[in-house]
């Protein structure tokens, strides 16, 4: 298992590749499958996420998906 922080940024790079602008909704499947986090496990990308949303990054949804909560230049 990678370490979190290894996760939490590459999620955190691939949101700020992205361009993304609050309240912009990300399914999940989105970040499983881009190129820069294919190679993590869904349970650690599950785990950066909560992360992610402790820090008031983003919000998470029960419909596998999450708003993002900081501009792109603030990630």
């Amino acid at each position: 298992m990678k370490p979190r922080l290894e996760v939490v940024n590459a999620i955190s790079d691939l949101l700020r590749r992205l361009c993304v602008r609050p309240p912009s909704q990300i399914h999940f499947r989105t970040i499983a499958n881009a190129p820069a986090t294919a190679k993590f496990s869904r349970h650690e990308l599950l785990n950066a996420l909560y992360a992610l949303e402790y820090e008031g990054v983003i919000a998470l949804h029960h419909d596998n998906s999450f708003s993002v909560l900081k501009p792109a230049s603030a990630i």
